[in-house]
């Protein structure tokens, strides 16, 4: 039996119509958003996942929930299966995947009979030829990456940030992807005169162009990306960040991400995405360095299990790739 793992649904349907066999199993979790904290049971880590992206993606905690028990439950069932393949992107969002999943299994002793299928591309979009080509090129995992991704998972989850910026600067070319999707995470990081993540930025910089759009606005920054990582409930939810703050920094928008249910059903969606939002006084003053968004808006959020909050505001100096104490 073979178990395939991937990062969500339209990668899935790729795969079905190429006629790759096999249990395929999506793993979903927006893992560069919200607390990532070192739990040592899968299962604690996803009760924590589905609360947080309940409260913040507006969708029922019980489908979360129920989502996360039922793909905790399969892997959990790894030894039922001769062969495990992870069929995971580049990019951000996938890397943590990978190094929860490969970490999981470590911790299982399961190393054998795991091959790794890595996409330079987005699956969601490949041709059914080409995923037969990608199942091709299945590498068993060697013992260097199950233990790099051990090291990368640690740092990632760890309170302490200077773990993770330290384990980003060492050599881990046996996982390419990796190192520089965890140099833009890193980037999320506020910077050191601003306050902005590497994402606010972009969001205010194409603001001062003019009124945009928000679904064009989502497009326009995320087309920036060198590997695009972000949905856009990723996106809104930093908007909502930069709006619903004692300083916005950004108008137009009535009404946060949160109380817009299932996008892609709801007509209330398009609306919402049609919205002119405009950068404020305040938000032209965070551009000009003369204002600090993250210390005047109390930004508090998570980047793996560190927490930013008021009382510890680390920066990030992207150019240095140097964490900096709070000032």
């Amino acid at each position: 039996m073979r178990l395939i793992v991937t990062n969500g649904d339209a990668a899935v349907e790729r795969m079905r119509a190429a006629g790759i066999d096999g249990e395929i199993l999506p793993w979903r979790d927006v893992l560069h958003d919200g607390p990532v904290t070192d739990e040592e049971q899968l299962e604690r880590l996803s009760q924590l996942r589905a609360a947080f992206i309940a409260k913040e993606f507006g969708v029922p905690h019980e489908e979360v929930a129920l989502s996360f028990a039922e793909r905790d439950s399969t892997i959990r069932r790894h030894a039922e299966f001769d062969r495990i393949e992870l069929w995971l992107e580049h990019d951000l969002y996938d890397q943590l995947q990978l190094i929860q999943v490969l970490h999981f299994l470590a911790e299982e002793k399961r190393i054998d009979g795991v091959y790794l299928v890595q996409a330079d591309d987005y699956l969601g979009v490949q041709s059914e030829g080409q995923i037969r080509k990608l199942a091709e090129m299945a590498a068993p995992v060697t013992i260097e990456q199950f233990e790099l991704a051990c090291h990368a998972w640690r740092a990632f989850t760890s309170s302490d940030p200077t773990v993770l910026v330290a384990f980003a600067a060492h050599d881990i070319a046996a996982l390419p992807y990796l190192k520089p999707a965890l140099l833009r995470l890193l980037a999320e990081f506020p910077d050191p005169i601003r306050g902005l993540s590497l994402t606010e930025e972009r969001v205010l910089q194409r603001l001062e162009e003019g009124p945009t759009r928000r679904g064009e606005l989502f497009k326009a920054v995320v087309a920036q990306e060198d590997a695009s990582f972000m949905g856009d409930a990723s996106f809104f939810r930093r908007v909502d960040g930069l709006t619903f703050v004692p300083e916005p920094l950004v108008e137009g928008v009535e009404v946060p991400y949160t109380l817009i249910r299932e996008p892609e059903k709801d007509t209330g969606y398009k609306a919402f995405a049609d919205a002119i939002l405009r950068l404020t006084p305040a938000g032209r003053r965070v551009l000009a360095g003369r204002l600090d968004h993250a210390m005047t808006n109390d930004v508090d959020r998570w980047i793996g299990g560190t927490r930013l909050r008021p009382a510890l505001l680390l920066r990030y100096d992207r150019n240095a790739g140097e964490l900096i104490a709070p000032r």
